[in-house]
């Protein structure tokens, strides 16, 4: 992996799975690179379980990075999004319906002062 597109990386998704015993605690992260590639980031504790069988012959082992395409990224999401035991964040869904939110207050206040403007400016005042 050129180390360059690890360092410019985006933190996407992130699953905890959250055992009442330290030693099978593990977590997942997954992240989007500069060349718009994913990777997951696997750390296991001393006894965790293997993590996901992502497609075949393509696991995530007990520590490391893995490459993923967005086929098997959109299955990780949608297993891990599905646990009780465990806490699993979207940031790129978060951040998406965030996006959504200011664009619709930015909307309201532009149709606001519009509709204010209109308001000032009687029919005869009008330049045309």
């Amino acid at each position: 992996m050129d180390k360059r597109k690890y360092e410019t990386k985006t933190l996407v998704a992130e699953y905890r799975y959250l055992s009442e015993l330290e030693e099978f605690r593990f977590s997942e992260t997954a992240y989007r690179l500069k060349d718009d590639s994913i990777i997951i980031e696997y750390d296991g504790a001393r006894l965790s379980l293997y993590g996901l069988k992502l497609s075949f012959q393509k696991s995530i082992g007990r520590k490391g990075i893995y490459s993923v395409d967005d086929k098997d990224y959109e299955f990780w999401k949608s297993v891990r999004s599905k646990r009780d035991d465990s806490y699993f964040m979207d940031w790129e869904a978060e951040m998406d319906e965030q996006f959504k939110r200011s664009q619709e207050e930015y909307y309201k206040q532009i149709a606001t002062k519009h509709e204010n403007v209109l308001k000032c400016v009687g029919s005869d005042e009008l330049p045309f």
